[in-house]
């Protein structure tokens, strides 16, 4: 049998799923606070895949809004499930919903080696506005001393309606 795949809203209760998911598949895991934080402050999404008897989470999108403009928090996927679409699938999710709530821009910042990620940002249209330089720290496997790596910064024009004059 063909395991289903669920797109849905996240809800607390999905809180063990998401930190468990985070600190499997994120080199750089959020922790079970900041996750708790999100999932009440924030707009999130998550992915289920499996069947009536059983289901796995295997993947989490948390953005943040303010005003019109929307920023992608965090995105993780199973590290056994990438590279077949599910962060296209939550993508599509927030951009969806962003449109519907009026927002106007989406932003998100990523590391510059996250090759694949980028490949996908640029496929949905985003196009890079940025570069903070020595942004995020990196682990030198078997070295002493560690590295920094630069953010790229992207956004997304969608067309919003906001009914004001």
């Amino acid at each position: 049998m063909i395991p289903s795949i669920v797109m849905r809203l996240a809800t607390e209760s999905d809180l063990p799923a998401i930190t468990q998911l985070d600190a499997l598949s994120n080199p750089y895991p959020w922790g079970r606070g900041l996750i708790a934080d999100a999932l009440q402050t924030r707009k999130n999404w998550v992915v289920e895949l499996g069947d009536a008897t059983q289901k796995s989470l295997v993947g989490w999108l948390t953005a943040s809004v303010v005003l019109d403009q929307s920023e992608l928090e965090l995105m993780v996927v199973d590290c056994s499930v990438r590279r077949q679409g599910l962060a296209r699938k939550l993508m599509m999710s927030w951009l969806e919903s962003s449109a519907q709530q009026a927002v106007c821009e989406c932003l998100l910042e990523v590391r510059e080696s996250n090759e694949a990620a980028i490949a996908l940002y640029e496929s949905l249209g985003f196009e890079q506005v940025g570069r903070r330089k020595n942004y995020y720290q990196i682990d030198k496997k078997g070295q002493t001393e560690q590295g920094r790596e630069a953010a790229c910064l992207f956004t997304l024009t969608i067309s919003c309606e906001r009914g004001e004059l």
